[in-house]
């Protein structure tokens, strides 16, 4: 169960994998821009293989491609919500059977555990501001999503990239009342220590866990020592409830029309390791990592 992973007695530190969306495009079956979850359908080998090789690099958590998937009738002028969640459940497979071919091949995943998050990420919107969608609209989204991945398979539920703390409050109340699973909320800090929204770690670490959150964590927009701080700070308000980093590979630079990360696998981990030390116990990648990161950061922990 992946219960196991947020008792306070456990004391490994836990990998989650690099980002989805730079292997895709890497790959080249996603122009920048667009939303990654129809490769799900569309090239279900190549997100496979994104997952087998975060699987060999020594991760334990894999991240389905689900992040941008919103179901719901509220949000059908974004897309069939039938294809959405036809999308989200293909994911959720797709995460799942990764797993489970690469841990019955052996080799670098011998006598290893894989879970499987479903990832759910924010609206896109700020609700009652930016759009016409409620907050009961958003819960509907969010729990429609939880269901489908819950049925499919999935051990955790990773809800992430969060700037909107009422937000990030509707996804977790949603998760918890839709599914029994363990629930991440991690949310964006920019570098002056706060998300857009004007949110402190130290609040939001305060509402997630009184709404039922497992874990809370910090990811994208910084690299792994700018997220040191926010990081710290989690920490320190979250007291026996595990905290997540996910920190980007730097700041993205253009080269033309290509958006690339300049940070190196071992500045990304040194970064990581000074949270490991500050008391973060789930560490994954968010844009612009890559398995090779994982891979090092893994040699480190061991």
């Amino acid at each position: 169960m992946a219960k196991e992973l947020f008792d306070k007695k456990y004391d490994k530190t836990v990998l989650f994998d690099s980002a989805m969306g730079t292997a895709l495009i890497a790959a080249g079956v996603l122009p920048a821009g667009e939303s990654s979850e129809r490769a799900n359908i569309d090239a279900p080998d190549v997100v496979a293989n994104i997952h087998r090789r975060n699987i060999e690099a020594g991760c334990d958590i894999i991240t389905a491609n689900t992040f941008g998937v919103h179901i719901g009738e509220s949000f059908s002028d974004r897309g069939d919500p039938v294809a959405e969640e036809e999308a989200l459940r293909a994911g959720v497979r797709l995460a799942k059977k990764s797993a489970a071919q690469t841990m019955a091949e052996g080799g670098a995943a011998t006598g290893r555990k894989i879970y499987t998050a479903l990832d759910i990420g924010p609206i896109g919107d700020i609700i009652g501001l930016t759009c016409s969608l409620t907050h009961d609209d958003a819960v509907e989204m969010f729990a429609r999503a939880a269901g489908a991945g819950a049925s499919e398979g999935a051990d955790l539920v990773l809800i992430e990239t969060m700037s909107d703390l009422a937000e990030a409050i509707d996804a977790i109340t949603a998760v918890k009342a839709e599914t029994d699973l363990p629930v991440i909320c991690s949310m964006t800090f920019g570098s002056g220590g706060r998300t857009f929204m004007g949110v402190s770690p130290e609040e939001f670490a305060k509402a997630a866990i009184e709404a039922g959150a497992d874990a809370v964590g910090a990811n994208c927009s910084l690299g792994s020592y700018e997220m040191i701080p926010p990081a710290e700070a989690l920490v320190a308000a979250a007291g026996d409830i595990p905290v997540l980093v996910q920190p980007n590979a730097g700041q993205p630079r253009m080269e033309g029309t290509n958006v690339y990360y300049d940070m190196t696998p071992e500045d990304f981990t040194d970064g990581a390791l000074e949270m490991i030390k500050s008391g973060v116990r789930f560490v994954g990648g968010c844009c612009g990592t890559t398995p090779e990161m994982i891979t090092l950061l893994r040699e480190k922990i061991r």
